[in-house]
């Protein structure tokens, strides 16, 4: 008897999550996947009312209508999820056609011959399905950052899932239950977890989409307009948390500057355009001769520093000799120039902080360019005078 009761209450909320939601829009423009949530919660409403007139309107709009409603709502939750993630929705043609195949039974238990417990298996198995291949599309989530969100969203879909199946072979065991608005117990506790889930499968994929729009964010914060690597600000709180997590390890790690020569040159001869798409090229050159693990940015003007992680001082004076060949090899450059650059090399010691460690390699850097530009220099490891300086000369 409570049923009716029940399934209004949810719709109420849903409708103030769908208020909230615009709140929401129109301080974050830009955030992902509430437009299909917001498919969800009209399509879940919509099915509610349905369902609860049940009596009083023909069975195409309280049974099929309304159940067909709710299909599209959970596969608008998948939709969310792939939207939220960035990710190519690849189920969704298996979830429609699933839809599409569920149709004919649906026809037959209502008109043909009126089996309510069938139609009631139907439903829960293809919601079921829809709810279980949304959840590992969330647990396939590998960032760190988005995963306790991810997994709590999936793990909600999870149980709601198992809900369904539950009451899916309790429809089948028990054909006494005549339908979803049968005022029995069983069904009260299936009406009400289901609903509590539906709300939790909203609030935890909008948390989500909240944790990615973060997420972007910090990254736009911490990226260099011109050239897409990260900036100084963004290097350097990175920088101090490796030397905060190498402190007392073995492992030490590379760190090199280095300076375009002779880059005024070519602003003045050619104008910022052109010395901009140099940058670029040269930011681009510089990411293809690193290691995936390595971190690169643009520490300012024609400036650029590398972050080379385990790797000791003559392996980050080898990457650093390379690098120094593919810049001075670049002949296509735009505006047709032939540039070099200086290298400053330093290796991380025991006890360093960041100014320390950009210090040394600052001073080799400076040393390259006093020595005729186009040089490595590497500032000495296992002594703290960065004067002591060793340059490569080709």
């Amino acid at each position: 008897m409570y049923t009716p009761y029940l399934m209004f209450a949810y719709a109420a909320a849903l409708f103030l999550v769908l208020l909230g939601f615009r709140v929401v829009r129109s301080s974050a423009p830009s955030l992902r996947g509430l437009r299909p949530l917001r498919r969800f919660i009209f399509c879940d409403i919509s099915a509610i009312v349905l369902m609860a007139l049940h009596p009083q309107i023909i069975q195409l709009f309280s049974v099929l209508v309304a159940n067909y409603l709710l299909f599209m709502g959970a596969i608008a939750l998948y939709q969310a999820g792939a939207e939220i993630l960035d990710v190519r929705p690849r189920m969704l043609p298996w979830m429609i056609g699933l839809c599409a195949a569920s149709l004919p039974p649906f026809l037959w238990f209502t008109y043909a011959r009126l089996v309510p417990v069938a139609r009631l298996g139907i439903h829960c198995s293809v919601v079921a399905a829809i709810f279980a291949a949304t959840s590992m599309l969330l647990f396939r989530q590998s960032s760190e950052e988005l995963r306790d969100p991810a997994r709590a969203s999936a793990w909600l879909l999870v149980a709601a899932a198992i809900v369904n199946g539950i009451w899916a072979g309790y429809a089948i065991i028990f054909s006494p239950i005549v339908n979803i608005m049968h005022p029995g117990a069983a069904n009260e506790v299936f009406s009400y977890c289901s609903m509590m889930l539906g709300l939790g499968e909203v609030a935890s994929l909008a948390w989500l989409s909240l944790c990615v729009h973060r997420e972007e964010l910090h990254r736009i914060a911490e990226t260099d307009a011109l050239t897409g690597l990260m900036n100084r600000g963004g290097f350097e709180d990175l920088l101090r948390r490796e030397l905060g997590r190498n402190a007392g390890a073995d492992a030490t790690l590379g760190l090199m500057l280095i300076d375009i020569d002779f880059f005024k040159q070519v602003n003045d001869a050619h104008g910022h355009l052109v010395g901009d798409d140099v940058l670029r090229r040269i930011g681009t050159a510089l990411r293809l001769g690193t290691r995936p693990s390595d971190v690169l940015a643009r520490f300012g003007g024609e400036e650029f520093v590398i972050l080379l992680r385990d790797a000791g001082a003559m392996q980050a004076e080898e990457v650093a000799q390379r690098l120094r060949a593919d810049i001075a090899a670049l002949t296509d450059l735009p505006g047709r120039v032939n540039l070099t650059a200086s290298f400053g090399v330093a290796v991380s010691q025991p006890g360093d902080s960041t100014g320390e460690l950009l210090r040394r390699a600052d001073e080799a850097l400076y040393r390259s360019k006093r020595g005729g530009r186009n040089l490595v220099s590497v500032a000495a490891s296992g002594a703290r005078d960065s004067t002591t300086l060793r340059i490569v000369r080709h």
